[in-house]
């Protein structure tokens, strides 16, 4: 049972990014095209995998590789868009619980799996979760669903394309290396827009020591938590479907950090607490992980 505490801890930790994100875009780094041009460069670091299991792509692989890794970059600036203007604990749940009704529908087409009944039971649920969860004043700006449902959608895409890489190879390391390039590619393309440049030098040449404490910790967690959770996976038998559906706890974990620093932080986080609307978020929270564990079993 060693697989459930770190599944429990990879979700938790990755509560802890998503949080991070919101408190840096929100104090630290403002502008969401460079906050996504970091993480992007970040993210090209993981070449140091490729001595442990390169295998040479065909030029349809790079291709699909690339394209996925371009479009988690794209997905990743208009969620922080999204995040910026917001609460966190409505805006990640809305655009997760959104992704597999992307997700599925694609992988029947593309790679021909089975979606089954259960995804109408689990589109309703997601669905009106959704609803709720961004019903009422809060603190978003215009348009933050909106962007929130595009961000779903891309994500979504690059997902399915990451898997008919993973497919087409047959292999981890190399395709996953790869759409991080593939994620460069999309950085450089923010980078030659003058206004992300400029404030992109002022940032690498100004850089705040808590700005980039907290820019550690959150990508550290983040990491750690994609890792985790597939060395769970890995150790594990036929229980990937319940570390799926514990996905879930990342929602809860996220609502209870958000509940504890909202106090000390209103002006950064500007996530409405409210008794009523605690409870809004909560039976909208449920929902969305109802949802996903229809679909995960």
């Amino acid at each position: 049972m060693f697989w459930l505490p770190l599944t429990i801890l990879s979700y938790a930790l990755n509560a802890v990014a998503l949080v991070t994100d919101k408190f840096l875009l929100t104090k630290k780094i403002p502008n969401p095209a460079v906050y996504t041009i970091i993480i992007s460069l970040l993210g090209v670091l993981s070449v140091v995998l490729l001595p442990f299991g390169w295998s040479p792509p065909t030029g349809f692989e790079l291709l699909v590789e690339l394209a996925a890794g371009f479009l988690f970059g794209l997905a990743l600036l208009v969620m922080f868009e999204a995040l910026s203007r917001g609460e966190a604990s409505r805006v990640i749940p809305f655009i997760n619980g959104l992704q597999p009704l992307v997700i599925l529908p694609l992988v029947w087409l593309l790679i021909g799996e089975e979606i089954g009944g259960k995804f109408l039971w689990a589109f309703i649920l997601i669905i009106i979760g959704s609803v709720l969860i961004t019903w009422g004043k809060g603190q978003a700006q215009k348009g933050t669903y909106l962007l929130s449902v595009i961000s779903a959608i891309i994500f979504g895409v690059s997902l399915v394309l990451s898997k008919f890489a993973f497919d087409l190879q047959g292999s981890f390391i190399t395709p996953f290396v790869m759409t991080r390039v593939g994620g460069l590619f999309f950085a450089l393309l923010l980078l030659a827009i003058p206004a992300n440049f400029r404030f992109f030098v002022a940032e690498a040449k100004n850089p705040e020591t808590q700005t980039g404490t907290l820019l550690i910790l959150g990508q550290t967690a983040g990491a750690l938590a994609v890792v985790l959770v597939n060395l769970a996976i890995a150790i594990s038998h036929n229980v990937t479907a319940i570390i799926n559906a514990l996905q879930g706890l990342q929602y809860v974990f996220l609502l209870a950090i958000v509940a504890v620093l909202a106090k000390k932080f209103p002006k950064v986080l500007h996530e409405q607490m409210s008794r009523q609307v605690l409870w809004q978020k909560i039976v909208a929270t449920v929902l969305i992980i109802a949802g996903l564990v229809v679909l995960a079993f």
